[in-house]
């Protein structure tokens, strides 16, 4: 008889414990995630976080972007189609002399056509698009809208944005291969 209390007891304490651990990890899960989050995206999570005004809300979006590359079947790209999309990014950059603001349209097609050619879905638009290539690409989406939303308007900020998508192109077209395991490849 006396083994019954002290069996109760020892399942007490050992579901107390289990209960103040599961409690104290708690407050740290959502620390962790937001940790995880901002060194995954660095200043795209800052823009996530400006769009959206919240950390939840912000982390919800960047969390569905890593869902979505991870549900692409994206492929690396043949040599010589990925010489294509190169001749593409020389012919943007050329037209830029003549009509700057039709050359950075053309830079926009280019991401998207390279985008498209690695597994992305037709069709996408293009912020989603951006939001999904800051998986694999973080720094140069960021750079990208960090140009875009820096409300510098003439010629010289039509330079910078033509170079932050010549940095994006470069690295879809020179880090295609690496990326092929999804985004688990570089965590």
């Amino acid at each position: 008889m006396e083994t019954t209390p002290l069996v109760i007891l020892v399942l007490v304490v050992i579901l107390a414990a289990a209960g103040a651990g599961i409690a104290l990890r708690s407050p740290l899960l959502p620390a962790r995630r937001t940790a995880r989050l901002r060194r995954r995206f660095g200043a795209e999570y800052d823009h996530a976080l400006r769009l959206h005004g919240d950390a939840g809300a912000a982390e919800r979006d960047l969390s569905d972007r890593l869902s979505r590359r991870s549900a692409l079947r994206t492929r690396a790209l043949p040599d010589d189609l990925r010489a294509d999309h190169a001749r593409s990014w020389a012919a943007v950059q050329r037209e830029f002399v003549d009509d700057p603001g039709h050359s950075v349209r053309d830079a926009r097609a280019v991401v998207a056509a390279i985008a498209l050619d690695l597994g992305h879905p037709p069709g996408e638009e293009f912020e989603h698009l951006l939001g999904t290539l800051s998986v694999d690409h973080p720094r140069e989406v960021a750079e990208v809208r960090r140009v875009r939303e820096g409300g510098a308007e003439g010629t010289e900020h039509l330079r910078e944005l033509l170079v932050a998508y010549r940095r994006l192109v470069d690295a879809l077209l020179g880090a295609t291969d690496a990326h092929d395991g999804g985004p688990e490849a570089q965590r």
